[in-house]
């Protein structure tokens, strides 16, 4: 089987992270894991780095070969991120305020998508061209009421997004929530007590 790539990806397949195992039995965290855009015209692999971690995973590459998924901070916290053509530069997207954001896709014209908690939620967000500017997709569309976008997985090069939807019981909802536990720990504790009612 013959395989061609369209003269646009411009020879660069986003490859598996390669890593490199601190041992056997170590735990995931404590290995040191980089991302490879691999150009298959020069047969090069670029070590992408990290945004000051030692975690790297990328996610998805345009046609220009930017590159987009999540590294690990000096501090600790992983954050999106995007790189320059090439796989070249990476840059800290940062996060909607609660310490954590991965990117899942990027457009050709540089829109990136993906999650990044908003206090102790996970929101999905959206970026101009070039990455520039996180925003809460929620704020962007009018989703119906008890819904909640948590997660943006695709975007095209229309700016069509795909995400991910939680929804959010409205309050009515949770105190009959609330009053059937009521209920059921009435029924259970008067069958303990053999069906006689306390006083």
């Amino acid at each position: 089987m013959k395989i061609t790539l369209d003269s646009k990806v411009c020879g660069f397949i986003l490859a598996a992270a390669f890593i490199t195992g601190l041992g056997f039995g170590t735990s995931a965290l404590a290995q040191v894991q980089h991302a490879y855009p691999i150009d298959l015209n020069s047969k090069l692999a670029t070590d992408i780095g990290t945004l000051g971690g030692i975690y790297t995973q990328a996610s998805d590459i345009n046609d220009a070969g930017q590159v987009v998924g999540e590294s690990s901070t000096a501090g600790g916290a992983l954050h999106a991120f995007i790189t320059g053509p090439d796989g070249m530069g990476m840059r800290d997207l940062g996060d909607l305020g609660g310490g954590y954001s991965t990117a899942f896709d990027i457009n050709d014209p540089g829109q990136v998508v993906g999650m990044s908690y908003m206090g102790d939620r996970g929101y999905a967000f959206i970026t101009g061209p070039d990455g520039m500017g996180m925003r809460d997709l929620n704020s962007l569309v009018d989703v119906p009421g008890g819904l909640v976008l948590h997660g943006a997985t695709g975007i095209n090069n229309s700016g069509q997004v795909v995400a991910g939807v939680t929804v959010i019981p409205e309050p009515e909802i949770y105190a009959l929530f609330l009053a059937g536990l009521a209920l059921v720990g009435f029924i259970a504790r008067r069958k303990k007590m053999g069906g006689k009612l306390l006083a």
